[in-house]
């Protein structure tokens, strides 16, 4: 009989290459092709792709981990990008798709021009590979506990899958394989609790009564409270749902405005459950397995509960999930790297760039093989990226919506990009060391008093709106 061990390897590597060889296939498509999958899918298939997008690291070994640390609040993660869709889906995802653009930065090229669009790009670029390294950490985390394999070694062949299908298949092949992958994933995760409650329920103690009190409390808790709730969560977390280069790169692939809004608004409806379901799943996870790390949680469940065979059907419906958001992620922020960073500098046809893309795949690739190999928490990396991107990004982006209204200049949303997106690197990098000493002790005193703890990642915000409003207001007199 062959060992359950080679079973699950043989199962693992087979999903590999079976995604390896779909992406293969794509090798040869066109540039429209690969950068917004000819714009002519429905309303079902981009709901589909949107979630599969969505539900990534930060919510298959993220939410799960948040869960298993402080409850039924770990579900905000998620819950929150799902309310931000309900407005996206209303007021922004019509016109989002109206505008024909490739990336989320040509929005900003044809409202302000080239000089703001540019340095966007940048910005994107770099906070994406932080949203792509917490996609890597998860992948690495869950091969690496399944085989009992080098935490490297995981995280390594995960990156080369998943870069190398991304670089020959695009846009096209990531919509096409979206859906089978949310179905896997789907699968998995409903196998993965199942067996964990079958685990629970032969428990000598009630599994109840295992878990902490406070962990059951819904909407805030001792650990999570509403300053987070209505402060931090929508500020960090939920405005790259409502402008995202991600979810912008699904809209762009839809046939029509109201096949974007109505898939925008289906993904809001299915993300609110699932995200209460996997905060639930860390709930339990806490009540089998004590005294272990948050992100450990699912790798440990389904080392100890799933049978042998099973086990690796299931690693492979949580790594479609952590794949199709990863992909996802890739080829939006090198087509931004491609067409507004590097085209603006060297020119030519715009279709020309389809090589620079594919090699842009590569270098983010690797810059978040890198950043993942320091094994920073998954919730962190993304925070990460998110906060650096909604500093420098999500204003003047949802200025382009109202520029007539408020009048925004150029060269207003040119220094918002950067005062905003540099301020959100300079309070991140080494703990924030760089903008801590430009504070001084009384400025970080006095923004801690009024924008609360989370103050090095909402300043920038203020920062971006101000400069926003101020400089358009100086050029207009």
């Amino acid at each position: 009989m062959i060992p359950g061990k080679i079973i699950e390897t043989i199962i693992v590597m087979a999903y590999f290459l079976t995604m390896l060889f779909f992406g293969w296939r794509g090798r040869k498509q066109s540039a429209e092709s690969y950068w917004i999958a000819e714009r002519r899918y429905s309303a079902t298939r981009i709901t589909i792709s949107l979630v599969a997008t969505i539900f990534g690291a930060s919510s298959t070994i993220g939410i799960i981990g948040l869960g298993y640390a402080r409850g039924l609040t770990g579900a905000w993660w998620s819950l929150m990008g799902g309310i931000a869709l309900i407005p996206f889906a209303l007021f922004l995802a019509s016109r989002v798709r109206a505008s024909n653009a490739y990336t989320l930065p040509d929005i900003l090229k044809k409202a302000y021009g080239e000089k703001v669009s540019m340095p966007a790009g940048i910005v994107i670029a770099v906070a994406w590979c932080g949203v792509i390294a917490a996609q890597l950490v998860a992948g690495g985390r869950l091969v690496a506990g399944l085989f009992s394999v080098d935490f490297q070694v995981a995280l390594f062949a995960v990156a080369v899958v998943f870069t190398a299908y991304t670089f020959w298949g695009g846009q096209l092949s990531v919509i096409r394989t979206d859906f089978w992958q949310f179905m896997f994933f789907g699968a998995g995760f409903l196998i993965a609790l199942a067996f964990l409650l079958l685990s629970l329920s032969s428990t000598p103690v009630p599994w109840w009564k295992n878990i902490p009190v406070g962990h059951w409390r819904f909407p805030v808790s001792s650990s999570f409270g509403w300053y987070d709730v209505l402060v931090y969560y929508p500020l960090i977390v939920g405005l790259p749902y409502l402008v995202g280069p991600d979810i912008y790169s699904r809209v762009l692939c839809a046939k029509s405005g109201q096949a974007a809004k109505k898939a925008a608004l289906n993904a809001a409806v299915i993300v609110m459950p699932l995200s209460f379901l996997l905060a639930l799943f860390g709930l339990l996870a806490r009540a089998k397995f004590h005294g272990i790390p948050a992100d450990a949680a699912l790798p440990k469940v389904l080392a100890a509960c799933i049978p042998t065979g099973l086990k690796g059907l299931v690693a492979v419906g949580f790594l479609s999930a952590i794949m199709s958001s990863a992909d996802t992620c890739l080829i939006s922020a090198s087509t931004i790297l491609a067409l507004n960073v590097f085209r603006p500098v060297y020119g030519g046809n715009t279709g020309q760039y389809l090589k620079v893309t594919r090699w842009g795949v590569v270098l983010l690739g690797t810059i978040s093989w890198l950043i993942a190999s320091q094994e920073q928490g998954i919730i962190s990396s993304l925070l990460l990226g998110y906060t650096v991107f909604v500093g420098g990004i999500v204003m003047p982006i949802l200025g382009t919506f109202f520029q007539e209204r408020l009048r925004i200049t150029p060269k207003a949303a040119f220094w918002a990009v950067i005062i905003g997106g540099g301020t959100a690197i300079a309070g991140k990098v080494s703990g924030g060391l760089a903008m801590k000493t430009l504070l001084t002790g009384h400025g970080q005193v006095f923004l801690r008093e009024v924008l609360g703890p989370q103050y090095m990642s909402i300043f920038p915000i203020l920062l971006s709106v101000s400069v926003l409003l101020l400089i358009s207001r100086i050029n207009r007199t």
